[in-house]
């Protein structure tokens, strides 16, 4: 895994579990911290990483692709993702029959969904494994991976973590396919994080200090500036 992934997964803290383990989930944890919290073993996070990018890249056309998250801060990732790999999304929530039902409204028949919890979004892993659909999942420590074909271990639960889950996967995808550089251009992650109103208000309120600050500059430059000319053309008067 390249040090700048590492990194950003340890920032976001999608390194870290959460306080119940299932059965599944136990091979990949590293080990415990101080409080107890459980941390992943990111190498076998990463294996499974590129096990998905490759599953991803299987299938010759990625809008046979869903990506699925019913949570509200996995729409922004969800859509980023979608948009720099070409597959479809589904956010909010997801209708009984969407996979089986093909009278219900915006139906489909995808060959391969990814999800952003197996718990939250059971009902869209459990109607593809009744079609016989694979299942790429982000899982935590509770997760008990049943209907899930590609369990990538990380923190689900953290928005930042989301998003820079979404943006790694979408960067090793392009690698494989294009060959493009995975580690060009990192500050696009944040594109991928969710922000709420409070969030992004406080956000708007610094651009505006700061462009307050950049003002009140510029107005005592040019006053400056103003002085300095008087000064200059009363000397040349005087001589």
């Amino acid at each position: 895994m390249p040090n700048e992934f590492v990194k950003l997964l340890v920032v976001t803290q999608a390194h870290l579990g959460g306080v119940k383990v299932t059965k599944p989930m136990k091979k990949y944890i590293y080990g415990l911290r101080k409080d107890k919290i459980p941390v992943f073993d990111l190498k076998k996070t990463w294996e499974k990483f590129v096990l998905a990018a490759r599953a991803i890249c299987g299938l010759t056309h990625a809008d046979d692709i869903t990506v699925i998250s019913c949570k509200t801060f996995g729409k922004k990732p969800v859509m980023k993702f979608t948009e720099a790999v070409g597959c479809k999304a589904y956010t909010g929530r997801f209708m009984p029959g969407s996979f089986t039902n093909t009278t219900i409204k915006n139906s489909c028949e995808p060959r391969l969904i990814v999800v952003s919890d197996p718990i939250v979004d059971k009902q869209a892993v459990g109607e593809a494994a009744r079609v016989n659909c694979p299942t790429i999942a982000f899982c935590n420590t509770d997760c008990d991976l049943k209907n899930v074909d590609i369990a990538i271990p990380l923190n689900n639960r953290s928005p930042r973590a989301i998003g820079a889950c979404f943006f790694i996967l979408s960067r090793l995808v392009k690698y494989i396919k294009y060959g493009a550089k995975m580690e060009e251009d990192l500050k696009e992650v944040e594109l991928f994080f969710y922000r709420d109103a409070a969030e992004l208000e406080r956000l708007q309120e610094e651009q505006n200090e700061g462009t307050e600050n950049d003002l009140i500059k510029n107005i005592k430059t040019n006053i400056v500036d103003q002085e300095d000319f008087g000064k200059k053309k009363a000397e040349v008067g005087n001589w």
